[in-house]
């Protein structure tokens, strides 16, 4: 069905207007990719020698659990690692771990490996519940089902491990996410009467403090082994993104200096690769989208502005109220004729506040919010010598400020400004006056 539409697209600022099809818009021919998966957030590598340039951290993660395989098994000591998001740390466990098993399979050692993610599995009576529908249970004895009394998990668990004639490994992803981390304490605890073995756990977590946050005598009984994942350099992101170029793209339609340009890009940023393999998807949308034969360079640049543009909106559609109000506030300021500073800006701030019945907040705390806005990458600040009024911290950037004040008057609380001009609160002038 044809209908006339008017679509304006953000990839490059293309605007179309004229009469289009679906037929239209799913015809592939033209098509830049071959197979898009193998760039999508979701894809999952086929095996262990997909993984690049962590050659190191597998030899390591080997040698943490070699002594699965002695003549008398022996259970492996628990492990951290360590890295920021984008690294590798979870694909590296999962396919150790995957080859781990063969082995122990081959050799017949009794291994059961249990994976928890603790973003969705946060707290301990539901981690229990997991590991007590997946350690093997006595033969002869029907599994029982215990509800979410604590206690009860406790022992059914302890009766479990008590009963297993074989090493038990728990992979916690994300254990910083969960409610108590510290929970692993019991489990690591846990003596086999039939082996004399221990659960081992292998923990992967973003947060290179987390172990400093547990109580001493869990840091005492841990006696972890590390493994600290490091961010990819732009040579190391180059290998990786001609290997999804080569599985993703068509021949020759990806310019040569594209990959170099995401690379740096991405290792700039923490040397992550997932955002690297996002650039190059999100490079090819654009151009596929303006109807190109080829992804270039200037593709790759407005693909890193879409990308920045879609995480700051979505940054700022999750800010509670008052970091709304302040950020309104100044975007307000920003945009008159008097110097963006804290003083004008809590001016502002209040006087928002005030016209929505809204809580005011000291001017500290103000001052501590625009800090968070900073880290967000939403706002930019520099600190400026004033003579006789000090130093003094002056908003020199605002991203996006059109589109992020758009998305502030979606607030229910913050709807009323959007038909209000900001000349309203920037009276009377006399109180607000640049010095």
């Amino acid at each position: 069905m044809l209908k006339d539409t008017y679509i304006k697209l953000l990839y490059g600022g293309l605007k179309i207007t004229k009469q289009v099809s679906l037929s239209e818009i799913v015809n592939f021919e033209k098509s830049l990719f071959k197979d898009k998966t193998t760039v999508k957030p979701n894809y999952e590598l086929k095996g262990i020698e997909e993984i690049l340039h962590r050659n190191e951290e597998i030899r390591l993660f080997y040698e943490y659990m070699k002594d699965i395989f002695r003549e008398i098994p022996v259970s492996p000591g628990n492990v951290f690692i360590y890295g920021k998001p984008g690294l590798g740390k979870t694909i590296i466990t999962k396919w150790c771990m995957t080859e781990v098993i063969k082995l122990a399979d081959i050799q017949n050692k009794n291994l059961c490996v249990i994976n928890i993610n603790c973003e969705k599995i946060k707290s301990e009576h539901a981690v229990l519940q997991i590991l007590n529908e997946k350690i093997p249970i006595p033969e002869g004895e029907k599994r029982k089902s215990i509800g979410n009394s604590l206690s009860k998990n406790n022992r059914y668990f302890t009766h479990l491990v008590n009963h297993y004639n074989g090493m038990i490994i728990i992979v916690f992803d994300e254990l910083d996410k969960a409610t108590k981390p510290e929970m692993i304490n019991n489990i690591i605890r846990t003596k086999s009467e039939l082996t004399g073995q221990y659960p081992c756990v292998v923990c992967i977590t973003n947060n290179l403090n987390l172990i400093d946050t547990f109580p001493p005598h869990l840091q005492n009984t841990l006696g972890q082994q590390e493994l600290i994942i490091n961010p990819y350099d732009a040579e190391q992101l180059q290998d990786i993104l001609n290997a999804r170029v080569k599985t993703a793209f068509k021949p020759n339609t990806v310019e040569e200096l594209v990959v170099p340009l995401c690379a740096a890009f991405a290792a700039q940023e923490n040397g992550d690769a997932r955002k690297a393999i996002e650039l190059l998807r999100v490079a090819g949308e654009i151009a596929e989208a303006k109807g190109n034969p080829v992804v270039v360079e200037q593709d790759v640049r407005e693909a890193k502005d879409k990308i920045e543009l879609n995480k700051i909106i979505e940054a700022t559609k999750k800010l509670p109220t008052q970091h709304k109000i302040a950020l309104l506030a100044c975007i307000y300021v920003f945009n008159s004729s008097i110097e963006c500073n804290m003083k004008y800006i809590y001016t502002i701030y209040k006087r928002l506040c005030e016209y929505i019945d809204a809580d005011i907040l000291t001017q500290r705390r103000i001052s501590d919010l625009l800090k968070e806005l900073d880290q967000l990458g939403i706002i930019e600040g520099e600190n400026f010598w004033k003579g006789k009024y000090g130093r003094k911290k002056i908003i020199t950037k605002i991203a996006f400020q059109s589109l992020i004040k758009e998305t502030l008057f979606e607030d229910n609380r913050l709807e009323p400004f959007a038909d209000i001009s900001p000349s309203k609160f920037f009276f009377p002038q006399n109180s607000i006056a640049k010095k």
